[in-house]
């Protein structure tokens, strides 16, 4: 067997958090050896519910079980013994906010450690040291604004998904950092908001709105009434999700749906320009027909034609799915002595993949001196290296991402220093450029020269940091430009069909030759292998798929799609995630590494909690809405105008603070000052808060109550965040101003960590069409200005004006 990415690295995890218990558990996931430093009382996700044995909490929590597997466990009883594991430590992940304890972790390590610290708001700008949860981060973020029905509460997204994506952004930029801590003469401090990250798994609908001049945006999928029609439609034995505007084969797909006379009409025969059209006939008849017909032969016969297409499974239908035991996707792992099922990697690396090797641990399972051995020091010497554009200096990358998981994934590589070079197609430009054939009125300056493929917020907001050249990859001598360029970077990353690449004849082998050590990361709907390899998929279709609709939505409901896209973004991190364990085992090996994402996989990997919870507690997991199994208050509330605020009440001394600003009564109530009473009395507690809340300012309030340690926040609209986005965010450094040649000045999401020293050089704009292939050739390919004409002139490249000029 191949060794660990991450053998023989020693992390420490003082976390207190979901994110950072998530992010400590993905380095174990590549071997590394990850110590759980626990107080007597245990890590806080041991007493989080759901619970497999009633009777023994501390060993049975499904959360404790998901986030702790690949650790050992010991006990910490002070600051002495602490600092004495904190001395073995390459990596220490702590998720605390307390200066002078953050000051005292640092002054243990060695000056080579790394110190990850993921919070909810970070450790920068006026929130930092501020408390906040999935239900708040939610809603500060846009997500609650464009999550659920119309005129019904906002709603959050589902369980933790803030500490899923705190957790990956945390154990991206540590590893990421780890690369230069050869050049670093004291501890690295890496920095990690849950709000940021999170903020970049939605952005896209909200920069896009007010490209678009509009002041509301429920994102694509949320804002519809309660009972309409799509984008989950009643079959007879389930529901599925339909991408109706991109079927492929519109006649076939119809007589598939039983709509025969839908089919036959020419103006919706072509998939080019069926957006525009008047779909509510459709959309009537597919409301009679589908609930006639069955989800699986349904699923199939339209994937076939090449037609958008996902089933709602839900957990139970997930871990039987055919595709998924092909592609050997579930590991197992083990709670309260039993063995259960579990999500397994999120992406496929070879030669040396993800593992669970150990379940997670009971408390204590090792003494203090089993786990303070010196640690192995690494092989690397000394250097002065610079690292100025970040620790990715010096990596590059040759990226054909389109539309958003792709184009996400390597713009975080971009963010943290690569080089990334996007390879745009000449004949299909990106899905993202052709949103609009027109510039968004918000950015339309008729005293600049604009094009609508460059003017596009949707592309504009993904792509940042990159450099662009285009070429026709249909024509051979595109081709062999293609691979002169392919030996000068170090990874290619792509998110096509499984065979476009190919085609072209990109295999692991020919990249190996034309470059040693080369990584080839992909990103797909199912993955490169199992028998739906050859389905389309896009982030809508992926939810239902990958069991996340069947949880999300509101209390007592069957499930819904978010307000946007979340497999995109998600499968985005967990590609780079990947990455940075590849890089990893690359620079130890030498040997090329092959990735594969399936989205469908990915998706899955987030609610891996549920898949335990199926197994150990017998039930099928269903939607939450805003409220949480354990605390209470945990909801949304109607505040003054049109505005909501999400409150969460975690602790005893949360609970005491509101009780004191609210000033009712009732709260006073010597049975409500514990958290099972409260949980009991939900409802009644619901209501008290919703009349003191309905006239008071959400912001005002919001503050005031975060102000005294409660999770709390106003809910923000999307297209607020980014048209006049808080002062907050802006003094933080993650929202700023990024000045486009073609769309202006736009306030823009940046990165979401910090480095103590690395450096973070300001985000330039997202490229315009091929800006950059005149650069790119003559630097790479020694290609000069009138070759480059002669390229442009045969239509194989060339920005749009050097095209138009032709």
């Amino acid at each position: 067997m191949h060794s660990r990415p991450f053998e023989g690295l020693r992390v420490v995890d003082l976390s207190t958090r979901f994110s950072g218990a998530f992010a400590a558990r993905m380095f174990g996931d590549f071997g590394a050896d990850v110590v759980l430093a626990e107080s007597p009382e245990g890590h806080p996700c041991r007493s989080e519910p759901p619970f497999a044995n009633a009777s023994d909490r501390t060993e049975s929590s499904v959360i404790h079980a998901f986030v702790n597997w690949n650790k050992r466990s010991v006990v910490v009883n002070n600051d002495r013994d602490r600092n004495e594991l904190i001395r073995t430590a390459d990596v220490v992940v702590t998720t605390s906010f307390d200066a002078e304890y953050l000051a005292d972790i640092e002054a243990a390590l060695t000056t080579d450690a790394l110190h990850l610290c993921v919070t909810a708001y970070g450790l920068h700008g006026a929130l930092q040291g501020r408390q906040g949860n999935n239900l708040t981060l939610s809603a500060h973020c846009g997500w609650a604004s464009i999550n659920g029905y119309r005129d019904e509460p906002p709603l959050a997204m589902p369980r933790n998904q803030n500490g899923i994506v705190g957790g990956v952004m945390g154990f991206i930029a540590a590893a990421a950092a780890l690369r230069c801590r050869k050049s670093q003469s004291a501890p690295e401090r890496v920095d990690v908001s849950e709000l940021e990250a999170y903020a970049l798994t939605v952005h896209p609908w909200g920069v896009a709105g007010v490209f678009q001049g509009r002041t509301a945006n429920r994102g694509p999928g949320g804002g519809r009434p309660r009972g309409s029609s799509g984008p989950l439609w009643n079959l007879a034995d389930g529901r599925m999700n339909l991408g109706l505007a991109d079927f492929h084969n519109w006649t076939e797909a119809m007589n598939v749906c039983g709509l025969p006379e839908q089919g036959n009409k020419p103006e919706l025969i072509p998939d080019i320009g069926r957006h525009s059209q008047d779909m509510r006939d459709v959309v009537e008849g597919l409301a009679e027909s589908l609930p006639k017909l069955q989800r699986w032969p349904v699923f199939h016969a339209l994937a076939e034609l090449r037609c958008v297409i996902g089933v709602v499974q839900d957990i139970s239908d997930l871990v039987e799915n055919e595709h998924l035991l092909a592609r050997e996707y579930f590991a197992q792992t083990e709670i309260a002595g039993r063995q259960v099922r579990v999500a397994g990697a999120p992406a496929k690396l070879q030669p040396s993949p993800w593992a669970i090797a150990t379940p997670a641990p009971k408390l204590g399972d090792h003494a203090l001196s089993d786990v303070t051995t010196n640690r192995t020091p690494d092989p690397e010497s000394k250097t002065d290296r610079s690292f100025a554009e970040g620790p990715l200096t010096g990596i590059r990358v040759l990226s054909f991402g389109q539309a958003w998981s792709g184009t996400f994934a390597t713009e975080l590589l971009a963010l943290l220093g690569a080089d990334v070079v996007q390879v745009a197609s000449v004949k299909h430009p990106d899905a993202f450029r052709r949103i609009s054939n027109a510039v968004p009125a918000g950015v339309r300056d008729e005293s600049r020269t604009q094009h609508p493929p460059n003017t596009q917020g949707h592309y504009n907001s993904v792509n940042l940091h990159k450099r662009e050249i285009d070429l026709d990859l249909t024509h051979p001598k595109g081709q062999e430009i293609l691979w002169q360029l392919i030996p000068q970077f170090d990874m290619l990353i792509d998110n096509f069909r499984p065979t476009v690449l190919p085609r072209w004849g990109v295999t692991l082998e020919r990249l190996h030759a034309a470059k040693p050590g080369m990584i080839w990361a992909s990103i797909s709907g199912y993955g490169e292998s199992g028998p739906y390899s050859h389905y389309p998929a896009n982030g809508a279709t992926t939810e239902p798929m990958a069991g996340l609709s069947s949880i999300h939505g509101y209390e007592g409901d069957p499930g819904m799609n978010t307000g946007g896209l979340y497999p995109d973004p998600i499968s985005g991190y967990f590609l780079v995630a990947t990455i940075m364990a590849a890089l990893r085992q690359r620079d130890l090996s030498g040997e090329t590494q092959r990735i594969d994402l399936s989205m469908m996989e990915a998706v899955s990997a987030v609610i891996g909690d549920a898949v335990i919870e199926y197994d150990a507690c017998g039930e099928v997991p269903s939607p939450g809405g805003n409220r949480h199994l354990k605390h209470a208050p945990h909801n949304m509330y109607k505040a003054a105008e049109l505005d909501w605020v999400s409150i969460a009440v975690e602790t005893e001394e949360m609970w005491r603070s509101l009780v004191q600003i609210v000033g009712d009564s009732r709260f006073e109530d010597p049975a409500l000052q514990n958290e099972a009473a409260r949980k009991a009395r939900e409802t009644e507690i619901d209501q008290i808060l919703s009349d003191w809340l309905c006239d008071k300012d959400a912001d005002t309030i919001a503050t005031r109550l975060r102000d005294h340690g409660i999770c709390a926040s106003r809910v923000v609209p999307l297209i607020e965040l980014y048209s006049k986005p808080d002062q907050t965010l802006r003094d933080a450094g993650f929202i700023e101003k990024v000045h486009h040649p073609e769309s202006g000045s736009n306030w823009m999401p940046g990165r979401p960590f910090r480095f103590s020293t690395l450096g973070t050089p300001p985000i330039r704009p997202a490229p315009c069409v091929g800006q950059h292939s005149q650069e790119v050739f003559e630097a790479e390919l020694g290609i000069d200005a009138a070759t480059y004409r002669g390229l442009v002139n045969e239509d194989l490249t060339g920005t749009l004006d050097e095209r138009l000029a032709n």
